[in-house]
């Protein structure tokens, strides 16, 4: 059982060509990964499911890439 639990976090990024915009990222205790995505739902599902299935942190980056993988093979495949 897992001693904390994931959290969403917001992050504004400011980007010299395309301008000031949200960015957000996931965080456990001390481990956070900022600037995901774009879209505040799907990171709050995803963190959902860690929190569901109390996914150990140490697997956390390969889930974010999945989830990054997955999001990228939607868009190639339109």
């Amino acid at each position: 059982m897992l001693n904390g639990k994931y959290e969403l976090i917001a992050t504004t990024i400011d980007h010299e060509e395309i301008g000031s915009y949200i960015g957000y990222g996931i965080r456990y205790g001390e481990h956070t990964v900022t600037d995901i995505s774009l879209d505040r739902a799907k990171i709050e599902n995803l963190i959902e499911r860690m929190n569901l299935n109390e996914l150990s942190p140490l697997h956390m980056m390969d889930i974010i890439e999945d989830f990054l993988a997955e999001d990228s093979n939607f868009f190639s495949c339109n």
